[in-house]
């Protein structure tokens, strides 16, 4: 544990530098040994690793699988994948925070949508993804888990599904998918929709 903590600081920092920073310069997938343990008990574990921290808090890493595509525009293709049966590297670290969010929409091919109370929504920072723990919740009922700000460590195409599908004739923009550059990350997994809590979330 005293080794982890200033480890994930330090992967954090880098992102932030200008030299270039490469996933598998972090931490290696190892299936949520310690410190890594945190599990949510759903699909999302087989490409997160995480710890939780006192009062709530969550740091990790988000792990993508690259294909060997590279975009016509440069960026090597990569989505999530079970990291218990391929290689993954780290894409973004993150840090998240415990609150409750209510489903109300699931888009075919992308996140479900979260209403999430405006007011909750960590502040400083740039939280922009709730995934819940435990079983997906039923339409329009709540369910507790954690928002997250993701910080990327690689520069990317992102597909969230179907990344075999890509080819390098097109750009990643041609391929539905999203450039990924390092630093703060809202843009590749935004799936909450702030909500005043007067409006009966």
């Amino acid at each position: 544990m005293k080794k982890f903590l200033p480890l994930l600081a330090a992967a954090t920092w880098l992102t932030f530098q200008t030299h270039e920073v490469r996933a598998t310069d972090l931490y290696p997938w190892n299936n949520h040994a310690s410190p890594l343990n945190f599990r949510f008990g759903n699909e999302f574990d087989a490409h997160q690793q995480s710890h939780a921290a006192p009062g709530g808090n969550l740091v990790g890493f988000l792990y993508i699988r690259f294909t060997d595509t590279v975009t016509s525009d440069g960026y090597r293709v990569a989505s999530h994948g079970d990291c218990s049966s391929g290689r993954c590297t780290v894409g973004w670290t993150f840090s998240g925070k415990a609150l409750n969010a209510k489903l109300v929409a699931e888009p075919v091919d992308d996140h479900p949508l979260f209403f999430v109370g405006r007011t909750e929504i960590p502040e400083p920072g740039a939280f922009s993804h709730f995934h819940w723990v435990g079983q997906m919740p039923a339409m329009g009922t709540s369910a507790s888990g954690y928002v997250f700000q993701l910080v990327a460590v690689d520069r990317f195409c992102f597909l969230h599904d179907d990344a075999g599908i890509a080819v390098s004739r097109k750009s990643c923009r041609e391929n539905m998918g999203v450039k990924i550059e390092p630093g703060i990350d809202v843009a590749s997994h935004l799936n909450i929709i702030p909500t005043d809590l007067s409006a009966g979330m």
